[in-house]
């Protein structure tokens, strides 16, 4: 390791101990690839904004929360959304041994040296089947078989993979999204690439074209975009799911019910979005969805024209329920629909903070007014 790689691990090494339960990576930088790109003091569009950097600016990634990478900004950490950041440098683990470092992303090209188990390699960019790397001064390349690390999948696409992706055979029907929290459909093959939509966990679509880096896939609107092939299943030969049915959305429902039960207790705070500090009623929900990568709106009435609407009596697991607490129409507090008749929500009522309380009380059944389905 050299003495500015030594230094930056120095560096990381400290930022560990302020990260929390954010991810932390090893000695890793990142470039903005937008102009203008807000720097925030937490994880989140609703964050104060501590500045902005410009497009091609490299700043050290000290760790990632959700969507949003951590990095050393001005000396003090800020966030930046992964969908206007880049990570340009990441290291990782061989895992063969005598694996062959070579001059192009081809195994016919020349072999410039080789690696063993348990070397230590930066990758600086990702191209179908290879990682880049840095090797003796100058570029090289691995095979993605041989190289370990959390966070290779993040790094940039060097090349233009598109002409790599192929018309898809004839058997293969359509793909299954596999990403927990949601998977970004978008314009161009690359991260560097504007995103369409996010798709949910368990969304079906039709494969167009299909490459070892990504998938370009149709959604049932008739939206056309790329995805990464490493968060789909490509399925053929088999029966598909229908689409738009309710057991994808149902079984995220209750991975998002489970999540947000392990608040239960955590205080009412009139404004609030930290789920572990202190959330009012649409800061618990909004946080909640938050982590799964789905985006509300702030307030519980603006959150009311999320989604679709879904009658009482066909509630699932996830659902978002509303309530008028001032005795009229107006929306005024909501929750999230746990099954069983139950709802989870943030009160600042006598069951002070997160708790559970049924539909069918008195003061859920008088309040009532509608549910959205946002789980698509």
């Amino acid at each position: 390791m050299n003495l500015s790689k030594a230094i930056r691990q120095v560096c990381v090494t400290a930022a560990c101990v302020m990260l929390g339960t954010a991810t932390v990576f090893a000695a890793d930088m990142g470039q903005a690839n937008g102009t203008n790109v807000n720097v925030r003091e937490a994880a989140g569009t609703d964050a104060a904004v501590l500045g902005q950097i410009s497009s091609g600016s490299e700043y050290q990634v000290t760790g990632k929360s959700g969507s949003w990478y951590q990095i050393s900004y001005n000396g003090q950490n800020g966030f930046v959304s992964s969908d206007y950041f880049q990570l340009t440098e990441t290291e990782g683990t061989v895992t063969g041994s005598g694996v062959n470092i070579r001059a192009a992303a081809t195994t016919s090209s020349n072999v410039l040296g080789s690696v063993n188990a348990g070397d230590t390699l930066t990758a600086v960019g990702r191209v179908d089947g290879w990682y880049q790397v840095e090797y003796n001064g100058q570029e090289a390349y691995i095979s993605k078989d041989y190289l370990s690390g959390d966070y290779l999948s993040s790094l940039t696409v060097v090349g233009n993979t598109d002409p790599q992706i192929t018309p898809a055979a004839e058997e293969v029907k359509y793909a299954v999204v596999t990403a927990k929290s949601g998977l970004k459909l978008r314009k161009e093959a690359s991260t560097n690439s504007i995103v369409l939509t996010v798709l949910p966990y368990g969304t079906v679509v039709d494969v167009d074209r299909q490459g070892t880096e990504w998938v370009r896939v149709i959604t049932d609107d008739g939206q056309k975009g790329y995805v990464s092939a490493d968060y789909v299943s490509i399925r053929s030969g088999e029966e598909e799911p229908s689409r738009g049915s309710s057991s994808a959305s149902s079984a995220k429902g209750e991975e998002i019910v489970a999540y947000a039960e392990q608040f239960i207790g955590t205080p009412y705070v009139w404004g609030g979005t930290n789920l572990n500090t202190g959330v009012d009623c649409s800061g618990f929900v909004y946080a909640v969805f938050r982590d799964f990568g789905i985006s509300l709106n702030r307030s519980s009435a603006s959150m009311a024209s999320n989604g679709v609407a879904v009658s009482k009596s066909d509630l699932q697991a996830g659902d978002l329920v509303f309530f008028n607490t001032g005795g009229d129409s107006t929306i005024s507090h909501v929750g999230i629909y746990m099954g069983d008749g139950n709802y989870i929500h943030s009160t600042d009522g006598a069951a002070y903070g997160v708790t559970v309380t049924s539909l069918s009380s008195s003061y859920s059944a008088n309040t009532y007014v509608t549910a959205r389905r946002v789980i698509r």
